[in-house]
């Protein structure tokens, strides 16, 4: 279910902070955004995803980062790709976790143990707005810090024709392309105390997820 008419799918590779480096000190303060530490999976998995919102004429209107929370479905599935079907699980039939999504849910998500499957979908609530394309990950290679996983689709999700400024509030990373299906391997509220981020007509989104194997 899409809430909002030509929201057109995309998404892109996000520098990071050390991109921003043209920014005088003043403003790339006022545009970033940086949530406190949140992990609540093992030390053995860690999981972060940054946003970039930018305006008609390019420019950076908002950029926010933060640690994502893993689910437990997500680890599940990461247990029986890496040692099979053995035992029960959470996890049914997973794919490759190679889509993001997008929505504007106003529920925030569970405490740990996070046992959540999808974005909220209530319609009172809000839900998913809309979901990229198969991603293909940029892994680099074991180092003293771990293994680094990179998930970032080429081009931003892209807003048009909005009758009015709406926010994004949630993203998750799942492993089927169909709005509202598959397994979600994580979850991140943006900007829990601001309520999301606003875009309005012409914005761009762009997000980038990491997930480091220490």
């Amino acid at each position: 279910m899409k809430n909002y008419t030509s929201l057109a799918l995309i998404g892109a590779i996000v520098a990071g902070i050390a991109g921003f480096a043209s920014l005088d000190a003043t403003s790339a303060t006022s545009l970033m955004t940086i949530q406190g530490t949140d992990i609540h999976e093992t030390g053995q998995m860690i999981g972060h995803v940054t946003y970039e919102v930018r305006g008609m004429d390019g420019q950076i209107k908002h950029y926010f980062q933060s640690d994502n929370v893993i689910t437990n479905k997500g680890k599940d599935c990461a247990a029986v790709a890496i040692f099979g079907t053995g035992v029960p699980t959470d996890c049914e039939n997973p794919g490759i976790f190679a889509y993001i999504a997008i929505g504007n849910s106003t529920d925030a998500i569970e405490p740990p143990p996070v046992g959540e499957i999808a974005l909220d979908t209530s319609a009172d609530n809000g839900g998913e707005m809309d979901r990229s394309g198969l991603i293909v990950a940029d892994i680099a290679p074991a180092t003293v810090g771990g293994t680094v996983v990179s998930i970032a689709t080429a081009t931003p999700f892209e807003f048009k024709y909005l009758g009015s400024p709406t926010k994004v509030t949630q993203s998750g990373l799942f492993d089927d392309g169909a709005d509202e299906s598959g397994n979600m391997f994580s979850i991140r509220n943006i900007s829990p105390g601001t309520g999301g981020l606003e875009v309005t007509n012409a914005d761009t989104l762009s997000v980038t997820w990491t997930i480091t194997l220490t």
